[in-house]
């Protein structure tokens, strides 16, 4: 907010250079606390119970990732006015809220969690909540309350889907390319406030799938790291 107050009436690519700065500064001094973008030093063994749901959710993130962030977007952002911009933007939202949510925030909670039988799982939950959380700031910037609940919801289903991508690569890499690629839209430098609202029943029942399988994948992966750590 701080950034985008001090640059406020300014161009988008201005806005977009000031962002992608911002981010990479933020990205530098997470590095610099965590000391590496790794949780685990060895690989985690996924057993047959993760293997299976570890495929069903990269059937579903497929599914929501190619058709929707992919092909759609890509299509849409050949006749962006505004296709630096929009790619500086979309970038630096990647790279800020990985470094931050994924980065520093899952790893507190691993550590806050350490001792409990499901910790990976609670901790990208947790996470996953807070990245929910920091979207009611879009409130200040004058966007409605339903379009910001519905927001900060997937943004939570998101947020645990990412750690779990997170925790399974074992890098940060792969969640910041597919957040950044999620945001490429065209028109998100200009103004990124949600104004359209799904049908609730609708909306629950798809965000309620993908939170489910990404729980059920979780507990597995914990059950591996068990073994394994």
């Amino acid at each position: 907010m701080g950034v985008d107050f001090s640059v406020q009436g300014a161009s988008p690519l201005l806005r977009g250079i000031a962002r992608i700065i911002y981010a990479v500064v933020v990205a530098g001094i997470v590095y610099y606390v965590l000391g590496t973008t790794k949780i685990f030093t060895n690989k985690i063994q996924l057993n047959t119970f993760a293997k299976v749901w570890g495929f069903i959710f990269g059937i579903c993130l497929g599914g929501l990732f190619i058709v929707i962030s992919v092909l759609a977007h890509s299509a849409l952002m050949i006749h962006s006015q505004t296709l630096i911009a929009d790619t500086l933007m979309a970038f630096s939202a990647g790279v800020f809220e990985e470094f931050l949510c994924r980065g520093l925030l899952l790893s507190a909670f691993v550590d806050a969690f350490k001792k409990q039988p499901y910790k990976f799982t609670e901790a990208a939950l947790a996470s996953g909540i807070f990245f929910g959380l920091f979207h009611f700031m879009n409130l200040i910037s004058g966007q409605g309350l339903q379009q910001t609940l519905q927001q900060a919801t997937y943004a939570f289903v998101i947020g645990a889907i990412f750690a779990a991508i997170r925790l399974t690569t074992n890098s940060l890499t792969w969640v910041v390319l597919i957040h950044a690629l999620i945001d490429w839209q065209p028109g998100i430098s200009v103004d990124h406030a949600v104004n359209t609202i799904t049908s609730w029943p609708i909306f629950l029942a798809v965000w309620g799938v993908l939170l489910a399988v990404a729980v059920v994948f979780l507990v597995g992966f914990d059950r591996s790291a068990v073994k394994t750590i």
